[in-house]
């Protein structure tokens, strides 16, 4: 028989202190659900927890770059709670924007890498154990359109193509999951004004958190998909 506390949703968000993943721990929270703030920062975490007034919200170290950091926050959670039902990789990277191919530092383009595709990979690996048997289990990356093979220009190739990498794992994830019924999808919050996105985006990051709310809390979407303002799409 399930208790109550068995019955509690559990979330983990990365990059959750501010911008889009704020705003999404904000409306897990407002749901009702458990939320983990991954930060890297934990001083900065439980201040922006403090500050905002998030009840049901807990600042965790998280590091997508730390392999211990990520096995720490995982088994907190495990021990805490003894599952995770939703995990939002968030966490991102953007560096040299304007740089070509032919000229970009491939030192950064492994960093941004390591960030946008192997964090996520990682975490998603640990996070799975904690998934199984939960009925509304839901893996979600956020991803961007500058991943999508009919958005390819001639710069930034190491975040295009790690967003696109992340779109594959996404695919792939969703295929070995699906019997054991971990929803996996990702998404593009469209330009959104964040540290990364610039103040001149035109989104704020509770437009850019919507589809990710959607697709957690609200039954949206498929599994395997590629979603932006709640509908699919392309890869």
């Amino acid at each position: 028989m399930s208790t109550s506390a068995d019955a509690q949703r559990v979330a983990l968000v990365t990059g959750g202190n501010r911008g889009i993943g704020l705003a999404v721990c904000e409306g897990f929270a407002r749901r009702g659900v458990s939320v983990y703030m991954g930060c890297r920062n934990l001083d900065e975490g439980r201040a922006t927890v403090e500050r905002r007034q998030l009840p049901g919200v807990t600042a965790i170290l998280l590091d997508v770059l730390s392999e211990a950091s990520m096995k720490a926050a995982i088994e907190a959670i495990a021990e805490a709670h003894g599952h995770l039902d939703l995990l939002v990789n968030n966490a991102g990277v953007s560096v040299g924007v304007r740089d070509t191919p032919s000229r970009e530092s491939l030192a950064q383009a492994r960093t941004t890498f390591d960030i946008n595709f192997f964090g996520p990979w990682r975490l998603s690996q640990l996070a799975v154990p904690l998934m199984l048997g939960r009925p509304q289990a839901h893996i979600i990356n956020v991803s961007s359109g500058h991943g999508s093979s009919t958005r390819i220009e001639g710069n930034n190739l190491g975040y295009r193509s790690s967003k696109s990498a992340l779109n594959v794992l996404t695919q792939s994830m969703a295929l070995e999951l699906a019997d054991a019924g971990i929803r996996v999808n990702c998404m593009t919050p469209g330009w959104v004004r964040t540290k990364l996105g610039g103040i001149a985006a035109p989104r704020t990051p509770e437009e850019g958190a919507d589809t990710i709310l959607w697709l957690a809390l609200d039954g949206g979407g498929d599994t395997g998909m590629f979603y932006k303002d709640r509908a699919p799409f392309p890869w």
